[in-house]
């Protein structure tokens, strides 16, 4: 989020925001004066709201619960809001033209043309309190580590690609910091420590109660997680990101080296990256595990004779070169 002032000197604050469609950039405007209080919305906060438009209907006080996704731009701008204060926003949709971090384009499938800009109020008439996730227990985290990845699967079925994506980085960045149980021992997945420093720490902390303490099972846990990034892996493919496609699938396979979805993510990732030798071992991979996989097969014949054509081009090269 950036921050920056109107030519009457009042702070904007500017990010990009997920809606179905594509990515949209937001510039919020606080109206008028604070109100006193420390009390924002955060994660789990229900909150009563009024907007002029936008994904809520019009001119009526709704409930919302931050988290939960119901209208991404809203909860953004709730953000930071204190009760009976009000905010203007504007929304345009994002330049679908941008290049990802590792060089690939990424699709924004907006209809909207960039330049339309669209202007909107927000009211916050009251809230519940909520938590940061450093305030949760390792169950109420999750709780919502679950529910992030059923609304991703919503939304994906919905066709908000975007969207989906959104969810599922949710979950996967509440997951990483919970601490799960193994063999009656406590893992810290944020932490790779070595033996000793865990023997030290066990020693240390002997008695001691966490509130991050959890009875998740450590098998429950990795499977989730693994499908959590194979099915960010989905989306970062359909949405053209192909390099953080592959790398959500490789992370897939390490936490569940069984799963024929992860391999297959990790094969077409590595198909439409070019990287055809690594595609065909990610299909083959598929098929050790699961040899009637008719999907598998079809790919590896795919690969196979892509392989065969960049043979088969290098050998006329180097024919050329010697005659």
């Amino acid at each position: 989020m950036a921050t920056v002032q109107d030519s009457g000197r009042v702070p904007v604050e500017t990010w990009i925001s997920v809606c179905p469609g594509g990515l949209w950039e937001v510039r919020r405007k606080r109206l008028g004066e604070r109100s006193r209080g420390d009390t924002t919305p955060m994660m789990g906060s229900l909150c009563k709201v009024k907007e002029s438009v936008l994904q809520v209907p019009l001119d009526e006080w709704l409930v919302l619960r931050m988290g939960e996704g119901q209208c991404d731009i809203t909860e953004g701008c709730l953000e930071g809001i204190r009760a009976g204060e009000m905010c203007e926003f504007t929304v345009s949709a994002w330049n679908a033209a941008c290049s990802d971090v590792d060089g690939t384009q990424t699709k924004n499938t907006t209809s909207q043309a960039s330049s339309q800009t669209d202007c909107f109020t927000l009211e916050l008439h009251s809230l519940t309190p909520g938590q940061e996730s450093w305030q949760m227990t390792a169950e109420e985290k999750w709780a919502w580590v679950l529910s992030h990845k059923q609304r991703g699967g919503l939304r994906f079925g919905k066709g908000d690609i975007w969207g989906a994506a959104d969810c599922y980085c949710r979950a996967v960045k509440l997951a990483i910091t919970l601490q799960v149980q193994t063999r009656g021992k406590l893992v810290d997945e944020t932490l790779k420590e070595d033996e000793e420093n865990e023997d030290e720490d066990e020693d240390e902390d002997e008695g001691a109660e966490s509130p991050n303490d959890s009875t998740i099972p450590n098998e429950e846990y990795k499977t989730v997680k693994a499908e959590l990034h194979c099915n960010l892996s989905l989306c970062q493919l359909k949405l053209g990101q192909l390099g953080k496609s592959k790398d959500s699938s490789i992370k897939a396979t390490e936490l569940n080296p069984k799963s024929t979805k992860a391999w297959y993510r990790h094969g077409q990732a590595c198909l439409q990256l070019g990287e055809l030798e690594e595609s065909r071992m990610a299909f083959g991979k598929i098929l050790e595990l699961q040899p009637d996989s008719a999907s598998a097969r079809t790919a590896l014949k795919q690969v196979n004779s892509k392989l065969k054509d960049l043979d088969s081009k290098l050998g006329q090269r180097l024919s050329k070169m010697f005659n």
